[in-house]
């Protein structure tokens, strides 16, 4: 698997990692995904360990860099990356993945995704995603969980998704 557009800024050294990913965009309604993402990186104390590059996955148009004055008044441009962070927990080890969900070259881009999880022995893979749906305030808000794996459907009671039509990356 390839990895060429991750940028790494330390690789530690992690024991059978579970990686948790969402992403900014269309399945992130609310910001359930990312809040939930962000939430983990700063509770856990979560280390930055790699960014993957936007420029080959961003349409900048869509998604735009956003433009930062530091305490000298000086520019800064922060480029929308999708960032990628650890942590050692009690009994596992994650890593978390959260970012802008790619506008283009999704194969490439979930082949970066695959190579972090190579390069670490990734043993499972979740993600987290929000779609719109009509609510009432005075009921609990639904939630699904679906998976591939007939082990974890029956161990944690998840359904296998029956869902066709459009998708995003998660």
């Amino acid at each position: 698997m390839g990895s060429e557009h991750v940028r790494w800024q330390k690789q530690p050294s992690l024991t059978r990692p579970v990686l948790i990913a969402g992403f900014t965009g269309w399945n992130d309604a609310g910001d359930a995904a990312s809040t939930a993402l962000r939430t983990m990186i700063e509770a856990w104390g979560a280390d930055a360990i790699a960014e993957i590059d936007p420029e080959p996955f961003t349409d900048f148009a869509t998604v735009r860099p956003q433009i930062k004055l530091d305490s000298d008044n000086q520019r800064t441009i922060v480029w929308p990356t999708v960032g990628v962070w650890s942590v050692s927990l009690p009994g596992t080890d994650v890593i978390l993945v959260l970012g802008p969900e790619p506008a283009l070259r999704w194969r490439t881009f979930s082949e970066q995704i695959l190579g972090i999880c190579e390069t670490f022995g990734v043993t499972m893979a979740i993600s987290l995603g929000a779609l719109l749906a009509d609510v009432p305030h005075s009921r609990p808000v639904p939630l699904i969980g679906t998976a591939t794996d007939e082990g974890l459907i029956e161990r944690f009671e998840l359904q296998r998704s029956e869902y066709e039509g459009p998708t995003g990356i998660v």
